[in-house]
């Protein structure tokens, strides 16, 4: 007989709030609902505001772990309203930024679900690799967080050489610390039989 398990908005397992109705059989999850925009912080009232710019910076803190996708999406927002087109080289730069910020919030997460399972090794690796990321941003942005890299028409700084050639660098390393640690987790037995 199939029972309902109730998961949020607010749980010491959840980053954000969130609802998860899940119905379950056994050990068998069979369907879930799912609800998101528990997460209200005034952010539209108080951009009402502020001029365009200073929106940008607002955006940016609502969220620590993805501080660049907000802005990003904000600027891209502001632009085709007012039909500006970035130059190419910003565009490249942005997306650089994004997949970077990507990769460090994978390994954060990656960390947090091997914590939630009990697997701490996989935390402990995952926000060791985390750093070499975070240590990109510092340098680039002069901040591990809140890159305050998005900008409307373009971008706030422009990536130097050395920059490309640390970026570089780091994301060649990284590879083979990350499939590394992914082939670690895959093979460890007791997190298999739990995922089983």
């Amino acid at each position: 007989m199939p029972a309902v398990i109730p998961i949020g908005p607010y749980h010491p397992a959840l980053k954000e709030p969130e609802f998860f109705k899940l119905v379950v059989e056994g050990e068998e999850i069979v369907d879930a609902e799912i609800r998101i925009g528990y997460n209200h912080r005034s952010i539209e009232y108080t951009a009402e505001r502020l001029t365009f710019e200073q929106i940008t910076f607002l955006v940016e803190r609502i969220c620590g772990i993805c501080s660049n996708i907000h802005p990003l999406c904000y600027v891209q927002a502001v632009e085709s309203i007012a039909d500006v087109e970035p130059p190419e080289r910003a565009l490249y730069i942005r997306t650089i930024i994004e997949e970077l910020e990507r990769i460090h919030s994978h390994l954060l997460w990656l960390g947090v679900g091997g914590h939630i399972l009990g697997f701490d090794t996989l935390l402990m690796w995952s926000w060791k690799y985390r750093e070499f990321v975070l240590d990109i941003f510092e340098s680039v942005c002069g901040n591990r967080q809140h890159y305050a890299m998005m900008r409307i028409g373009g971008v706030r700084r422009d990536l130097k050489p050395e920059d490309v050639q640390k970026i570089k660098k780091t994301m060649d390393d990284m590879e083979g610390m990350i499939k590394k640690l992914i082939d670690f987790a895959y093979e460890n037995r007791v997190l298999r039989r739990r995922l089983e």
